[in-house]
């Protein structure tokens, strides 16, 4: 073990903590083929972890084989505990679950690393599966695959759901981080603004959307399906009409789509539903917002139905403007077209 504790002062002496070497020092400790099982499925192979299943055909053996392969290979590894090489891979996981207020979802954990290679992030998983201080908590449907150090932060988890649904309920619409801490410190007045924000993070029923908005994660403004509620979300938590290739652009910048977004694809789902509307060359906004559809005749038309009398030309300009995002000219070709409006002194009405 003199050579394993070496490597693990080294490391951390270097600054440079790689939790696939550190991994890899305590494998060899281990039969051969235990070795292998147990990096096809901690995914330290490939870089992906492998099935139960398919591991069994790769050595002619069963699923329930391989399982206690790997358990006894865990409670192995388990008892190395007070290596250095172990210790230094463990205190740095539990730091991070420590600056979580003691429970951080495993994608986060990856995430606050700052792994981006998939072996060393799936080695971090090893040590915490291995470790006898770190405990893994998830509950389908509440519970994000998580690590905590202390089983009673379960129901912690449990308590702010509870409250986080109520308020969220309650409001209907997604809310920020100031908005619903201050709502559930409200019932929960133990709980701190960081404390109810790493809690919430964990779980699987509320999220938060690439606005930084919290919800229910069915709602379509927290996770958008497909490219209409995308375009939506977009609209919507900018409040300003945008060119369809700007949202396109947006909607990649975000992240909100796995897939490139395409502008032509974009605009042909702009055309498609009436919740948008065009108000310029390749401008949209939303329909919600008091925007009508049709060609600036019909926009003309509907502000002089509305007012009632005669209006000035400025005054319509300023109407116009409120609803479409087009030249002047484009605006008085239409009013002196007597087929449609007619002008009384400098006032215009409808020639009906």
């Amino acid at each position: 073990m003199q050579k394993n504790n070496k490597l693990g002062e080294n490391t951390a002496k270097e600054g440079k903590l790689s939790f696939f070497d550190l991994a890899s020092v305590l494998l060899v400790n281990l039969p051969q083929r235990s070795q292998e099982i147990v990096k096809k499925r901690f995914g330290l192979a490939s870089g992906k972890s492998e099935t139960l299943e398919k591991i069994g055909k790769d050595y002619g053996i069963t699923r329930e084989r391989v399982r206690q392969i790997i358990s006894d290979a865990v409670k192995k590894i388990s008892k190395s505990s007070n290596v250095d090489v172990f210790k230094t891979a463990e205190d740095k996981i539990i730091l991070e679950i420590s600056q979580r207020d003691g429970i951080i979802s495993e994608e986060k954990l990856i995430k606050e690393l700052g792994l981006d290679d998939s072996k060393e992030a799936n080695a971090v998983l090893l040590f915490a599966v291995c470790s006898n201080k770190i405990i893994e908590i998830e509950e389908k449907g509440l519970i994000k695959k998580s690590w905590a150090l202390s089983n009673e932060t379960r129901v912690k988890v449990k308590n702010v759901a509870d409250v986080a649904k109520d308020v969220l309920m309650a409001s209907g619409v997604p809310l920020t981080d100031d908005e619903i801490t201050e709502k559930i410190i409200a019932a929960k007045k133990e709980l701190s603004k960081n404390k109810i924000l790493n809690l919430l993070d964990t779980l699987t029923e509320i999220s938060k959307n690439k606005f930084g908005k919290w919800g229910f994660s069915n709602w379509m403004e927290i996770n958008p399906k497909g490219t209409r509620e995308r375009i939506y979300l977009v609209l919507k938590e900018k409040k300003n009409p945008l060119h369809f290739t700007l949202i396109a652009k947006l909607i990649d910048e975000l992240g909100i789509s796995k897939r490139k977004s395409h502008p032509q694809t974009v605009h042909n789902e702009l055309i498609k539903d009436d919740r948008f509307v065009l108000i310029g060359r390749g401008i949209y906004a939303l329909r919600e917002w008091g925007y009508v559809p049709g060609a600036i005749k019909d926009v003309l038309e509907e502000i002089l139905r509305k007012h009632g009398n005669p209006m000035a030309k400025e005054d319509i300009l300023e109407e116009v403007a409120k609803v479409r995002q087009v030249k002047r000219t484009t605006v008085m070709i239409n009013l002196n077209n007597n087929a449609n409006f007619k002008k009384q002194g400098n006032k215009y009405f409808l020639n009906k």
